[in-house]
């Protein structure tokens, strides 16, 4: 019984580690080069959303991070920020889930690709203001820290 306890655990560990040199080895693009390899074939998104809850209706923004996968399905999803802090995090995440993409012309060989995204909600009309907010998602260290 110890023995393919053992065992198990041992295989995990190779799993794990493999899993991890896999999404080490994704080419990690940021969102103004996407296009290059991926675009986005939704005309429209399924959201989940809430009836209630902390900062629906403030200006707010969420930086998201994921990987599409040779099916051009999103993968990996994780909200990296959500300024200011609310529960629209829940509603970025499910956005991200919710897009399909198509390759590129150049990306014949459907290569993954490790991004992010900025999801701006309740946006004000004034483009300063607009620029302000969304700016504070911006992931400066991508992809680096995110991996």
């Amino acid at each position: 019984m110890k023995k393919s306890i053992f065992a198990i655990v041992a295989l995990t560990a190779t799993l794990a580690t493999a899993a991890s040199a896999v999404t080490i080895n994704v080419l990690a693009l940021p969102p103004d080069q996407l296009t290059s390899y991926w675009v986005m074939t939704n005309t429209s998104l399924t959201v989940d959303v809430p009836n209630s809850g902390l900062g629906m209706d403030r200006p707010t923004c969420s930086a998201v991070t994921y990987m599409i996968g040779s099916d051009g399905i999103t993968h990996d999803i994780v909200v990296r920020k959500t300024i200011p802090a609310g529960d629209l995090k829940s509603v970025a995440a499910s956005a991200v889930k919710d897009m399909h993409y198509a390759p590129a012309t150049a990306n014949g060989a459907r290569q993954p690709v490790f991004t992010y995204i900025i999801i701006p909600f309740n946006l004000p009309k004034d483009p300063a203001a607009r620029k302000r907010i969304t700016d504070a998602c911006v992931l400066k260290d991508f992809p680096g820290a995110y991996r």
